[in-house]
């Protein structure tokens, strides 16, 4: 028998109300944590938890497996990349690898391949669990859905690319090829543009797929007509005649049937696999311009009513870009076909004036070949004037031609050696009547030559709009046409002591039909000072002007004298 040492006490049990104390401390804090998973499942899509002391990582079932439909197994060893989006995997690993080397905590979003096939957009959150050697034990986080502000984001700024394409472009085919491909890149699997022109006939204009494979099944569809029936149910052709959209959550084979207008149309509809669809018109000032089609036929996406208003903002965007190209197509037109006019009507009203100018000159010969004649001198004067209105309706006429020459891309110099100096004195020898009529004092001023390389008939035509400008504007007052030479550019200003300009107005005077004051007391065609510009800076020069109100005008026009 063993007898126990001297002062030695068996251990004393616990007491039975400490060891109750334990068991409802444990169950009170298997309670918390359970209520701390609850909430987690309330607040976030996916709780997950990752055991650093375990080795693996286990998300908080049911949730995982019920959004990804990947199994735990599938989840280890990383195998949790394989349901976000490839583009996103990268940025992921690494957010997840930073916040472990540095024991931080962490925020990333990523899309997640939903049970369906489609990805949703969740906000991840991840903090570490330190023990008390400061070493990360346990990593919990959750994953938020975030999908519809992201959606509003990825909208928001598509809409404002988009604005900014539209707004760059104003050809309407252009605006087109830029939604439709836009649109598919992020939006739509299909895109299809049907247009509604001004004289009623429809047209399949675009169809854009996303996949490069499908391009000869798209060369199928673009051939499909959209005209519509008498009561039209397909939807490009309900948008087209009446302006609805159409919204089609879930394409179904009766409700394809339903809308096809043929077997074809039927079997073409079936090929492409449409699983959700929308349509939405283009419409612009109350009038429709086309309509637009996106159509899902890959992912578990369905098209819901936020799609439709934001194709439909999308739609209005474009409509207002087409629009607006008519309009300057229609603009360009206008203009295209007043030049041609202009050009013929000046060939036409010259044809009259070249019979007019020899019947003048016989005219003439006839008054001189009888000088006794009482009657001479009143005919010679008249026949002058006639010359004289003969030559300034030529001038209009060749100032018309020139101008649908510039606009046609035809105007062209043709240079020669020539003496500034003589031409300046000759055209304005042709003026001095002119002014004397006016009762306006002209004085030139030039050097003795100026060689250069100019087109000679055209640099007279600047002098013609010059002198003439003066005639008009500045009649009764001093008229003054100095040229001057520095070796490098000759200088020819004219100066009067008229009206003068506005600050305001001076731009607008080197414009097509550009007018400072009132065509009713001041006549022309507007086009001598464009005309000017136009020659001047074909040779390599410039025009200036320097003015004010009441106090005359001055213009400058500098000709370089070394021509490239």
């Amino acid at each position: 028998m063993t007898t126990a040492p001297p002062d030695s006490h068996p251990p004393a049990a616990p007491p039975s109300t400490d060891v109750e104390a334990l068991r409802r401390e444990v169950a009170t804090l298997r309670e918390e944590s359970s209520r701390l998973r609850r909430m987690l499942d309330t607040a976030a899509r996916i709780a997950w938890s990752h055991d650093v002391r375990a080795g693996g990582g286990e998300p908080v079932a049911p949730a995982w497996q019920a959004f990804t439909g990947q199994s735990l197994e599938a989840f280890g060893n990383q195998g949790w990349l394989t349901v976000l989006h490839p583009d996103d995997r990268a940025g992921a690993l690494a957010s997840w690898a930073d916040a472990v080397a540095a024991k931080r905590s962490f925020s990333t979003r990523y899309r997640v391949r939903r049970a369906d096939g489609v990805y949703v957009w969740m906000l991840a959150k991840g903090t570490p669990v330190l023990g008390l050697d400061g070493e990360v034990q346990e990593w919990v986080g959750t994953c938020s859905d975030i999908q519809d502000q992201c959606l509003r984001e990825e909208r928001a700024a598509f809409l404002a690319r988009a604005g900014e394409l539209f707004s760059s472009s104003l050809d309407a085919a252009a605006t087109l090829a830029t939604l439709a491909n836009l649109s598919v890149s992020a939006h739509a699997d299909w895109c299809l543009v049907d247009l509604l022109h001004e004289d009623g006939h429809f047209e399949r204009s675009l169809v854009v797929t996303a996949d490069p494979a499908q391009l000869p099944l798209a060369t199928i569809v673009r051939s499909l007509s959209p005209v519509p029936r008498d009561q039209p149910v397909y939807p490009p052709s309900v948008a087209l005649t009446t302006g609805r959209s159409t919204l089609v959550p879930e394409v179904t084979a009766p409700l394809l049937e339903a809308v096809a207008q043929d077997a074809n149309h039927l079997a073409t509809m079936h090929q492409v696999g449409m699983r959700s669809l929308l349509t939405v018109p283009l419409m612009a000032r109350g009038h429709i311009l086309g309509a637009l089609t996106f159509i899902i036929t890959k992912s578990g996406r369905h098209y819901g009513d936020e799609d439709l208003q934001f194709a439909q903002e999308l739609a209005n965007l474009a409509a207002l870009a087409v629009d607006n190209a008519r309009l300057l197509q229609g603009a360009r037109d206008a203009i295209r076909l007043r030049d041609e006019f202009l050009s013929v009507a000046s060939h036409e009203l010259k044809t009259p004036l070249t019979p007019l100018s020899l019947k003048l000159q016989v005219l003439s010969r006839a008054v001189k070949a009888h000088p006794d004649s009482p009657l001479a001198p009143v005919i010679e004067a008249h026949v002058e004037t006639g010359h004289r209105q003969v030559r300034r309706l030529t001038e209009l006429m060749n100032d018309l031609l020139d101008v649908s020459r510039i606009s046609a891309g035809t105007f062209r110099l043709q240079r020669e050696a020539m003496d500034v100096a003589a031409l300046v004195r000759e055209v304005s020898a042709r003026f001095a009547p002119r002014f004397a009529l006016e009762h306006c004092p002209f004085t030139v001023d030039a050097p003795e030559s100026v060689p250069g390389c100019f087109d000679k008939p055209r640099l007279a035509q600047v002098l013609d709009h010059l002198l003439d400008n003066a005639l008009k504007y500045g009649a009764g007052t001093p008229v003054s046409l100095t040229l001057t030479a520095d070796g490098a550019a000759a200088r020819i200003r004219v100066r009067d002591g008229g009206i003068g300009i506005a600050p305001e107005q001076r731009s607008r005077l080197f414009e097509r039909y550009g007018r400072a004051v009132s065509e009713r007391h001041y006549g022309g065609l507007g086009l001598g000072l464009y005309l000017t510009r136009t020659i001047v800076e074909a040779e390599g020069g410039r025009v200036s002007l320097e003015s004010r109100p009441g106090e005359g005008a001055e213009f400058e026009v500098m000709l370089p004298l070394q021509q490239a």
